[in-house]
């Protein structure tokens, strides 16, 4: 079962870009560039703003594909599904793509960095809820011919319906109080926060 979501975040696109490729979160097999170099790419999309003089604003979109814990897929194949939608992404067509694939966690997740000015013509990036609903069709599309679960809304993974839970409470719970303690940084917040909550739709409801 994968869910996707976007995420909403304060930090920079380098800060962004330096969190989702940490060596401890993932390897390099599992990071790749779609119209950029991995390796490079926080380079190459501040070189696009500056080409077309488009520095200032919001500088990229954030989104995580999150797969179930009980899901029986491979960070590999997690990472070459992740690839296949960024590639037949219409809005994404003429954007650089950071697609770094996690697997420190108990349930495997990709996230995706969006640089928000395109390549080819310079036009900013325009997304909107369609393309997000969009997105998951094809997520879900994706998921049942491959076998993989489909989530569906107000069943759990076992296909029953859901009960309340208190396990992602905590985890927030516990986040945010070390956010408010100085133990993590704002922007790392925000991302674990968005990542939490794919997890739990993943786990749940959507």
């Amino acid at each position: 079962m994968a869910v996707i979501k976007a995420v909403s975040s304060k930090a920079g696109i380098g800060q962004a870009i330096d969190y989702v490729t940490k060596e401890e979160k993932t390897e390099e097999k599992l990071v790749s560039g779609l119209h950029c170099e991995a390796e490079t790419a926080k380079e190459e999309m501040q070189a696009t703003k500056e080409l077309w003089e488009k520095t200032g604003g919001r500088t990229y979109k954030h989104f995580v594909q999150s797969y179930h814990k009980d899901e029986k897929i491979t960070p590999e194949q997690a990472h070459r599904n992740a690839l296949q939608l960024a590639e037949n992404t219409p809005a994404w067509k003429g954007f650089e793509v950071l697609v770094a694939t996690h697997k420190d966690k108990d349930h495997i997740h990709t996230h995706f960095i969006v640089n928000s000015v395109n390549f080819e013509d310079g036009h900013k990036l325009q997304w909107s809820s369609a393309d997000l609903r969009e997105l998951k069709k094809r997520c879900n599309a994706q998921s049942r011919e491959q076998g993989l679960h489909v989530p569906e809304k107000g069943k759990t993974f076992e296909g029953v319906e859901r009960e309340e839970t208190v396990a992602w409470k905590k985890e927030t719970y516990q986040l945010l109080k070390q956010a408010e303690q100085g133990k993590v940084k704002s922007y790392v917040q925000d991302i674990a926060l968005a990542v939490l909550d794919c997890k739990e739709t993943a786990t749940s409801r959507e």
